[in-house]
Parts: C-alpha cells; structure tokens; sequence
C-alpha cells in the first residue's frame, strides 16, 4: 500500500516502547521444544523497564499479546502500568507471525478481538498495533483502520535486518529445522523513516517507524544497544540528530537467564549473553542521552 501524507513531528519527540512477547515465541522461532508457559515477563521483566523509564521520566508503550491476559500476573502489571502513566498496545491476540498472510476473518479476529480484550483487562483504550516480526500486508494495515486503530509502529526500515533474518531462516530450513518466524514482505524494511500516514483504504492510519540509522541504517533496538561499545554510541549519536526516535525493545532484554530460571538454550538470543546489570547501564545511558532536548511521549499521544 503507498504511503500519503507525511506526518512531520513540531518538535523533537523520543517514543520508547516494549513488545511483551513469551518466551515461548522465541522457542518457536529457533526450534526449540516447549516448556510449560510462565508469566516470568510480566513478573520481572516488565518491573525492570518500568523502573528504568520512571528512572528517567519516561511514559512508554507496552504492546501486549491479548492471550496473554489469562495470567492473573499480565493483568496486574498492565493496570500498574496504566496507573503509571503509561500506554498498553495491541501485539495481536496470539502472535502469529504469519498474521499478515492470513485470511481477513482470521485478521479480524486477531485485530478487534486483542483491542477490546486489553482495553477490557486495563481500562484504558487501545489504539495502536505492532505486527508479530514486524510484518505487513495491504489487508492487514486497512483491517487495522477498520477495527478502530489510529496508528500502526510495525514498519523497521533496517534492509540489513531483513537480510540476516531471511538467512538465518533459509539456513535452518536447510539444515532439517523450522522457524516460526517468517522473512516478511521486504520492501517494508526499504521505507522512509519519518513518520508517515498510510494510503487510500486505510481511513488516515499512522506509521510510525521504528528508528533506524548509522552506517547500515541498523534499528535502535534493544539487541543493538545492549552490549554499549562503539556501534551504540555510534547509533545514539546519529539518532540524536533526528527530529523522531522511535526506540523499540522486547520483553527479553529485560531478562536474567540465572536469576530468572531461564533455560540456557535460550542464550542462542544475543542479548542474554550479556549480564542484565549492564544491560540495563547500557540501556539507561542510551535512553538518557536521546532524551535530552526532547518531549517523550506515548506513540498514542503523537
């Protein structure tokens, strides 16, 4: 679907944002077996990055997979948040990756049926979407717009990450073993960067990228900032002279393999190679320097 109207920030904004997904999605994605389903995110993941935007005065978005509200423990941490000033997005009712490739009445399902369970569980609306693995479809984004969505944030204009994604997949169908993630329409990861407003169909749905810079235009994310070093700097520095940051993490890098009973096969993940004191250190140094001269804001405040 063409992009229309530019969408140009008045003033400098920084959004931070969190997509809540289980660990058993990254199971799936690198063909590992399940295990029993726990609400370890909820319980110390999502405190941490709380703590870490309340550090620094930051409201974020937190979007959350509507199935996942059958734990007592989700429901709570989303109403704390909410309470906290903070926003709860929808990441679909069930995380398919395939979402986007499926038919409209499945879509619609996941759309509409996620929206109203989480502004059911929080009290609060519900108005914005991120795609599971950032995926898009001309269907998806105008069932978006009909189920009463303002703003979409799945677009990651990082070429460089579709690449690695779609190899690392090809190699491990190859290899006898099959992801649950899928590489994604590819001319997605080639869009602009700015916010925008999608086309005709889609009744004035907003995009708002997550940011992608430096050499490679690689995304700010939390994989990318989690080890600090040169490439960190290097991407909060060229971000810093953005109007719009749009910094994305997910539910894992505020997780401890030890501390947290994770499996250690689940350290195939980088950023759980690295000790969650000094991620968390590299995360808030990050955050602090993109703040500066900037209003954060809640994507649905924009």
């Amino acid at each position: 679907m063409p992009e229309s109207t530019t969408t140009h920030p008045a003033e400098r904004l920084l959004c931070v944002n969190i997509d809540l997904d289980d660990l058993r999605f990254y199971r799936g994605i690198h063909a590992l077996p399940p295990e029993e389903d726990r609400p370890t995110i909820f319980l110390r993941a999502v405190p941490r990055f709380l703590d870490l935007c309340g550090r620094l005065g930051i409201p974020a978005t937190l979007f959350t997979i509507s199935d996942d509200l059958r734990w007592p423990e989700a429901v709570d941490s989303l109403r704390a948040a909410v309470a906290a000033g903070h926003e709860v997005g929808s990441h679909s009712a069930t995380h398919c990756y395939d979402l986007s490739r499926r038919p409209l009445p499945f879509i619609d399902a996941e759309l509409a049926g996620s929206r109203k369970a989480l502004e059911d569980a929080v009290g609060a609306p519900v108005t914005g979407f991120r795609g599971p693995g950032y995926n898009l479809t001309d269907a998806l984004l105008a069932a978006l717009a009909q189920a009463g969505y303002t703003y979409d944030t799945s677009i990651l204009p990082a070429p460089a990450y579709w690449a690695a994604r779609a190899a690392v997949i090809g190699w491990m169908r190859l290899t006898g073993r099959h992801s649950s993630s899928i590489p994604g329409r590819a001319r997605d990861f080639f869009r602009r960067r700015t916010p925008f407003t999608w086309g005709a169909g889609t009744q004035g749905l907003k995009e708002f990228p997550i940011t992608a810079c430096g050499m490679g235009r690689l995304p700010l994310i939390g994989t990318t900032l989690a080890a600090g070093g040169p490439m960190a700097r290097h991407l909060v520095r060229t971000a810093s002279g953005l109007p719009f940051v749009n910094v994305e993490f997910h539910a894992l890098d505020f997780l401890d393999v030890e501390a947290d009973g994770l499996d250690v096969r689940l350290q195939v993940e980088p950023a759980l190679r690295i000790p969650l004191d000094r991620r968390i250190a590299a995360f808030e140094g990050a955050l602090a320097r993109l703040v500066e001269g900037r209003r954060p804001s809640r994507l649905a405040d924009l």
